[in-house]
């Protein structure tokens, strides 16, 4: 759960930097109220969106590998595990 929620920060983090970045583009100070402000086009929205859908595909994977491993691991001497 822990990683679930570093996570989110992550992604969280990553679209208030992308925020900041396009005030800056647009010559605009990056105040507490222009970045609350910023309202995402939907071409930058599905950029984050996509963002967000690779980070939890790493996540996943790294997870899934992990298990897999450990499985594999933990399986008695003889006994096939879980790929057979």
């Amino acid at each position: 759960m822990m990683l679930l929620a570093l996570a989110a920060e992550v992604s969280a983090l990553r679209e208030r930097l992308d925020t900041h970045e396009r005030l800056a583009e647009e010559k605009q100070p990056p105040t507490t109220a222009s970045v609350e402000a910023y309202a995402p086009t939907e071409a930058v929205e599905a950029a984050r969106a996509s963002a967000r859908r690779s980070l939890i595909d790493r996540m996943t994977r790294v997870l899934l590998e992990t298990r897999s491993d450990l499985s594999r691991d933990s399986a008695a001497p003889g006994e096939p595990d879980e790929r057979g």
